[in-house]
């Protein structure tokens, strides 16, 4: 028995050795010599890694001043760059130089995951009303963290117009965040060390992906979008258990941003950017017609945030029209598989954005 013991033990050393030495030359060597699949993983993976963060007490975590490199994924290839630096802080920051006009703040909707600085509506935006907008979104941020950018990076541009973006996942991000300020030091977890470094494990949990994909995402063809079940079903269903609790932690940040841009001589404005599953829901019910069952849910953040701007009267704007429109046009505004805009997506919400500042005589 004890030999039987030992020998079992070889065996599992002589595994676990050999996948990391796997590991190991999987991320010494240069990402060139990678093969493709490897090299966008490796990418993809980077772009999400806590190397690229710093932490922070206020915020939870800033992206590292000084980072430029080209994430590489499936879909798209792109250069994050932050052009505005602080000791602490990086983000997108501006394009057109001269004095800042407006500050963007927002998820990754406003970074501008999978498009380079000069594709993301920010930019094109500044571009159509011929001011500097300064793009301070990073992603994975929710609307504690958008305020807190605003007061502490954003008032000191001096901007005349504070864009402020609601999407979503803000419902999760503003429950989570809350967890966050009262459990700031959370546990070590093995599960989650491994998810952010290795990439044997992200290469096994792609194949997995891979092999259940077609049961995983409602395939609109005519369109060239694919939308992920979950996202249809657990998660709209999650966002409604959250409502009761996150949407006054929302609407808390909003007042305080609002009253913070009135003190910086700022006009406030809030964007609300609709999900993906928002823009094709009609097309997705005709595929699917057992998720007719959500149909009063899945803009269920749209619907109340739009009731609060009118109370407060609060300039805001929906962009889910305008995107609506395109999309029933046939027009691809969001890459195939990823939930983020493309270029053309962008351009959408940029010339929409114009249009209402011009009607509303803002510009």
């Amino acid at each position: 028995m004890k030999e039987y013991a030992q020998k079992t033990l070889l065996v599992a050393l002589g595994i676990v050795f050999a996948l990391l030495t796997a590991e190991l030359t999987v991320r010494l060597l240069p990402e060139r010599f990678l093969p493709p699949p490897l090299h966008d993983l490796v990418q993809a993976m980077n772009s999400r890694a806590p190397s690229m963060y710093i932490q922070d007490p206020e915020l939870g975590y800033l992206l590292r001043p000084g980072t430029d490199f080209v994430s590489t994924s499936n879909e798209y290839s792109f250069r994050i760059k932050t052009n505005l630096n602080y000791d602490r802080a990086g983000f997108r920051g501006g394009t057109l130089g001269g004095p800042v006009w407006g500050v963007a703040l927002g998820d990754s909707f406003t970074f501008g995951i999978g498009v380079d600085q000069e594709s993301t509506w920010v930019a094109q935006l500044a571009n159509l009303s011929r001011r500097e907008i300064v793009n301070l979104g990073v992603q994975g941020y929710g609307p504690q963290q958008y305020t807190r950018t605003l007061e502490k990076y954003g008032t000191s541009l001096h901007p005349k117009i504070v864009f402020y973006c609601l999407f979503t996942n803000d419902l999760r991000d503003s429950d989570q965040f809350d967890n966050w300020t009262r459990h700031p030091s959370p546990r070590f977890s093995l599960e989650t060390f491994l998810r952010n470094h290795s990439v044997l494990l992200s290469l096994y949990h792609r194949w997995r992906r891979s092999r259940t994909e077609g049961s995983r995402y409602v395939n609109l063809a005519d369109v060239g979008q694919s939308l992920s079940l979950r996202k249809l079903k657990d998660e709209i269903i999650s966002d409604s258990r959250r409502l009761p609790t996150a949407w006054p932690l929302i609407a808390r940040e909003i007042d305080k941003a609002s009253e913070t841009s009135r003190q910086a001589n700022a006009t406030f404005m809030l964007l609300y950017f609709p999900s993906k599953e928002e823009v094709y829901w009609d097309a997705i019910k005709q595929k699917m017609k057992s998720l007719e069952a959500l149909d009063g849910r899945v803009d269920q953040l749209k619907k109340i945030t739009l009731q609060f701007c009118r109370s407060r009267q609060l300039i805001c704007l929906d962009l889910t029209p305008a995107l609506k429109k395109r999309a029933n046009l046939k027009e691809k505004l969001y890459f195939s598989i990823d939930t983020h805009w493309n270029e053309l997506g962008h351009k959408v919400v940029a010339t929409e954005i114009h249009r209402f500042l011009v009607s509303e005589k803002l510009l």
